[in-house]
């Protein structure tokens, strides 16, 4: 028989859950989240699209239960968005009761001839597909005959409202088995910890009164309140490295202080917002439809790309994006198009927020940069430099901050506001193009390796063409999307990007040969014997030191007068040993030249 204790904790515990369903799970999207999700539209999804790819088959059960583990320890995935049709207020998430992982993840089988061809037109549906706004915005395919030699691979589809493409690196990073072990090309990158499931389990029983709501002696209403101030910790630590990484691309976009920062701050917006259109190439106009493209390149070795930065002194971004307008300039010649002095924009995005500031939230927290695109200039060198001048952050800082609150601040404005503010934008860039590093070493999921990484970023307003680029292991891979209409087979500029790269690494193969030369023909030029020095060059050849004494001593009565002709008869040492003497570093090596003349 039940007490009146019992009967009044029941009840007391089942109005507490209603009140926490009602209020205590909905949370107003940000502005920047917001701006993102209502800029979705049927010709251009907000949706992020990534696949991985396993040298040995994952299994569905495999992959859900590690789903389970590790990805619900983010609320977003477990969330939907509540309040989509508020004039006024923003849409708030709200937390799924009964949650089940298995209603966002799917098994298929490519249709035979499973080719990478078929996977890639799969992507290309998949990124056509709307996803369900009614329940939390992700889902994920395993594709069983997707891999090589028996593995298969995994697609994962996630709106771009619920975090921008680091943050969702953040997040697949922490499903991996060893996260703390992961290495990264830059510095400064973290991921979510393994879950330690012994602190998860609980060593007491309590009742479920007792956890909503402790005793007056219950140690666990303390560790509530720690646990509670560690996080808010953590996000007002968070949001000061934000803070602190837009208060850095100030300083860095405009040294000189305030004033100047205001000045170059109302300059760099008016430039935004009388930008000139961009000029009309088939892979601009026309209007969108709703089925688009997708292909990758194949794997392009990074220590290539890199040797190619150090004969340009550039970054690997400049190169590819360099690469990159190559490529869409061999495309349109390839139309009959005129591309002579043509300079097309791409969106940037820039981070903003540290990568160890990222946490549970997730969230967007970049801006973005309209970089014009040296396409018509064909000379490699000059494009790299072009690019390289234009992405540097004293230029770039100022205009990314700008857009970065824009997109926030237009979050918070009635939906329509927010369409007339973007539409100033709409014909400002041919596309987006972004660069994500990844791990140095490949990783494992469940005990498999990952043999490689693809995404592909959404195209925001009227943009068609879309251009991703990730390391991982060792390689680089370039994803392309294109809508159908502009750009119908992909490949035409997956292997336009091929064709650019193989040309960057024939000139740093040439340039490094001519370099070989200019080694070779200093040491032939270096004088066999210096008079008046301590230090002696000997031919290496046996036969010239068993020359007889008297054919040393005309070699030396010649060298001599050669020198005193050289001096004018004072005895000083020539030019041409001064030379000689400079093409010598101090480690007795060959100096080539800066990396200016070089």
């Amino acid at each position: 028989m039940r007490t009146t204790q019992k009967i009044t904790e029941e009840l007391l515990l089942g109005g507490a859950r209603a009140f926490l369903m009602f209020m205590g799970k909905k949370e107003p999207l940000s502005g920047r989240d917001n701006a993102w999700r209502r800029m979705g539209t049927t010709e251009n999804l907000m949706t992020i699209t990534g696949i991985l790819k396993f040298e040995e088959a994952i299994e569905y059960d495999e992959f859900c239960d590690r789903l389970e583990e590790r990805l619900l320890r983010f609320d977003r995935f477990k969330q939907r968005i509540n309040g989509r049709k508020r004039r006024f207020r923003r849409p708030y998430w709200q937390t799924v009761e009964e949650f089940d992982i298995r209603n966002h993840v799917y098994q298929i089988s490519l249709p035979e001839p499973a080719t990478e061809e078929t996977f890639e037109e799969f992507v290309g549906r998949l990124m056509s597909r709307p996803l369900d706004e009614r329940r939390p915005l992700w889902e994920a395919f395993v594709v069983d005959n997707a891999g090589d030699d028996g593995g298969n691979a995994v697609a994962v589809r996630i709106n771009h409202s619920v975090g921008d493409g680091f943050a969702l690196l953040y997040v697949m990073l922490g499903l991996v088995d060893n996260p703390e072990e992961i290495e990264f090309p830059i510095g400064g990158i973290s991921v979510p910890p393994r879950p330690d499931r012994d602190q998860e389990e609980e060593t007491e029983e309590q009742s479920e009164f007792e956890k909503l709501f402790g005793d007056d002696n219950d140690a666990d209403e303390v560790e509530s309140e720690d646990e509670t101030r560690r996080e808010e910790t953590a996000d007002e630590s968070g949001k000061a490295n934000e803070e602190d990484a837009v208060e850095q691309l100030r300083k860095e976009a405009s040294p000189s202080g305030p004033l100047s920062l205001l000045g170059q701050g109302l300059k760099t917006t008016w430039r935004l917002l009388t930008n000139r259109n961009e000029p009309k190439t088939s892979l601009y106009t026309g209007e969108l439809g709703q089925t688009k493209t997708a292909a990758w390149t194949d794997q392009i070795e990074l220590q290539k790309v890199k040797t190619i930065c150090e004969r340009h002194d550039a970054t690997v971004n400049d190169v590819l994006l360099a690469a990159m307008g190559g490529a869409i300039r061999r495309v349109l010649e390839e139309r009959g198009e005129e591309t002579e002095d043509l300079e097309l924009r791409f969106t940037i995005p820039v981070n903003l927020k540290p990568m160890e500031a990222r946490g549970g939230k997730l969230g967007n927290h970049f801006g973005l940069l309209f970089a014009p695109i040296p396409v018509g200039t064909k000379p490699l060198d000059e494009r790299i430099e072009t690019i390289h001048e234009r992405m540097d952050v004293q230029k770039s800082g100022v205009e990314a901050f700008i857009m970065y609150h824009l997109l926030n601040i237009g979050g918070y404005m009635p939906e329509l506001v927010q369409n007339i503010v973007m539409k100033i934008f709409e014909k400002h860039a041919t596309g987006i193009a972004t660069n994500v590093p990844g791990p140095v070493h490949a990783v494992e999921f469940g005990g498999k390796k990952v043999s490689d990484l693809i995404f592909w970023v959404p195209q925001a307003i009227d943009q068609g063409i879309g251009i991703s680029i990730i390391s991982y292991n060792g390689h680089v891979r370039v994803g392309v999307t294109g809508d159908a209409k502009l750009l119908p087979d992909p490949h035409v500029l997956t292997d336009a990007f091929h064709a650019e790269i193989t040309t960057l690494e024939q000139q740093a193969a040439q340039h490094e040969h001519e370099h070989l030369s200019h080694a070779e023909t200093t040491i032939e030029r270096t004088p066999t014997q210096r008079v008046g020095r301590a230090e002696t060059k000997v031919q290496p050849n046996e036969a010239a030191e068993a020359d007889d004494a008297s054919e040393d001593d005309e070699i030396t009565e010649e060298s001599q007068s050669e020198t005193d002709e050289q001096d004018g008869g004072g005895g000083g040492e020539s030019e041409s040993e001064d030379a000689a003497d400079d093409e010598t570093d101090k480690d007795g090596g060959m100096v080539f030249g800066n990396k200016d003349n070089s």
